[in-house]
């Protein structure tokens, strides 16, 4: 039988200014002060921020939604899991952050602060039959490729980005097929948009 993680919502909604959303529009991560059964901390601009705790083990423990232009503060209590390796996973519609976290046998949490993975997801627009792909904060290179529903390739390359920076256009031909698949691969995950040309 799983056991279930607790989740405490701690202190509330705390302000931020608005310059400093403005400078970032993505939410920003930091942990408190490390607890012995406990990991606890803030998701700066929440909005449209998921969180997620899973094990090795066992899969999935506990997912929660987050919709806030402020701060969140979040506390998880380990007491009744087993020692072993868990993850925390924060993703929003740009990024994805994993943090790993370690239970020992005697119930001491002790998580890495730097995420193990950070993935920046693709942003798609479309004007006409021009698709166009960007990244922002991209570290690490991505493999993109092109078809149809057929499985037919237009296009497949590993593309690095230039001070963070990613954008490629693609030129689709109606003529060819109505449909295609960009597909972003990076550090694993793999990102699919479909563009209807007709």
């Amino acid at each position: 039988m799983k056991k279930v993680l607790q989740s405490v919502l701690m202190i509330g909604f705390l302000s931020l200014s608005v310059s400093a959303m403005s400078k970032d529009k993505d939410f920003s991560l930091s942990f408190g002060k490390a607890e012995s059964e406990s990991v606890t901390f803030e998701v700066s601009n929440a909005k449209n921020v998921s969180v997620t705790i899973f094990s090795e083990n066992d899969g999935e423990l506990l997912s929660e939604d987050l919709n806030s232009d402020k701060s969140v503060a979040k506390s998880y209590n380990f007491k009744d899991l087993e020692s072993g390796i868990y993850y925390l996973i924060v993703e929003s519609e740009s990024k994805i952050e994993k943090y790993k976290i370690n239970v020992d046998t005697s119930k001491k949490v002790i998580i890495d602060k730097t995420p193990v993975a950070e993935i920046v997801k693709p942003e798609f627009s479309l004007d006409g039959n021009k698709a166009k792909l960007h990244f922002s904060g991209l570290k690490n290179s991505v493999k993109i490729t092109v078809s149809d529903f057929s499985n037919t390739v237009y296009y497949n390359s590993n593309k690095s980005a230039t001070n963070g920076e990613l954008d490629i256009t693609f030129d689709l031909n109606p003529n060819t097929a109505d449909n295609y698949i960009i597909s972003v691969e990076q550090a694993g995950k793999v990102f699919n948009k479909v563009i209807n040309l007709r």
